[in-house]
């Protein structure tokens, strides 16, 4: 799954929990709380159902998860007293499930399928390395079967006897070994070749899958740029500095592969096409 990376992650919870941030997060604050001022709170409230407002509206076989925003809710705002105004960022996002029809789901599954079995015959055995492992197969079996056995009925085995299966057991052993060794060599001398099947087949997968549009303002930094993100304006030291629009963010997280059309802001639609979702502003 192609997800964002963990400083932007944390940048974002970063904002959720500034937005309701508790007085008992600000027990470092040397000279106390301050609350926000009514024109920080406009500005937040404002900014927030901007940005709710710019979500993706579910495209055809897909539906938002959770329910919709709330154009009522205030955003909690609170300050070390040292802070200057506007030392906030705001940040929403929607959840997404999309479910695909039955006929490309089946097509998807077809293509998958296909992709696997040429993973199962890379990693199959070529007709000398597999005579070579049915060999040691056979060694193993004779070397097991040469211990002496016994039934619960039977008296204990002699010292000798079971000097004999140990022996046995050891030979055994090792020689399953070496036939596992066969077998496993030979997969990682395909596995250049299988990686790359694999990761064709994982963006083949047709389950349900889940995206996550995500919009902040006024970041104090971005994330590494990528196909994912899209950024205008540049990064604020003084976040809502000023309480005035610096900046903008978009990012989507969802699974990885290729995406036929983009997602894009503002109501218009959302297209996860197998996998990974990229982003288009305005």
């Amino acid at each position: 799954m192609h997800r964002m990376g963990a400083g932007f992650a944390l940048a974002l919870m970063m904002t959720t929990v500034m937005n309701g941030m508790p007085d008992a997060a600000h027990a470092d604050c040397v000279d106390g709380v301050r609350n926000a001022t009514p024109e920080e709170s406009a500005f937040a409230a404002q900014a927030e159902a901007a940005l709710a407002a710019a979500l993706p509206a579910p495209i055809p076989n897909s539906e938002r998860r959770g329910g919709s925003y709330d154009f009522s809710r205030q955003p909690r705002l609170s300050f070390c007293k040292a802070e200057q105004v506007g030392a906030f960022t705001v940040s929403v996002g929607g959840g997404y499930l999309y479910t695909f029809p039955k006929a490309e789901a089946d097509r998807l599954y077809a293509e998958r399928k296909a992709i696997e079995k040429q993973v199962e015959e890379a990693e199959k055995l070529p007709p000398e390395k597999d005579a070579e492992y049915k060999q040691v197969l056979t060694q193993m079996k004779a070397a097991y079967d040469a211990a002496p056995r016994r039934s619960r009925k039977d008296p204990p085995l002699a010292p000798e006897q079971q000097a004999q299966v140990d022996r046995a057991m050891v030979e055994g052993k090792k020689l399953e070994e070496a036939a596992k060794k066969i077998v496993s060599d030979h997969v990682a001398g395909v596995k250049s070749q299988t990686d790359v099947l694999r990761a064709q087949a994982k963006r083949l997968e047709s389950y349900p899958q889940e995206l996550t549009v995500r919009l902040a303002m006024n970041m104090e930094r971005f994330p590494e740029p990528g196909a994912t993100v899209v950024t205008f304006g540049t990064p604020s030291a003084r976040r809502s500095g000023g309480l005035a629009v610096h900046n903008v963010l978009v990012a989507v997280e969802g699974p990885e592969g290729g995406a036929e059309s983009p997602v894009r802001c503002g109501g218009s639609g959302l297209s996860p096409r197998p996998g990974r979702a990229a982003v288009a502003g305005r």
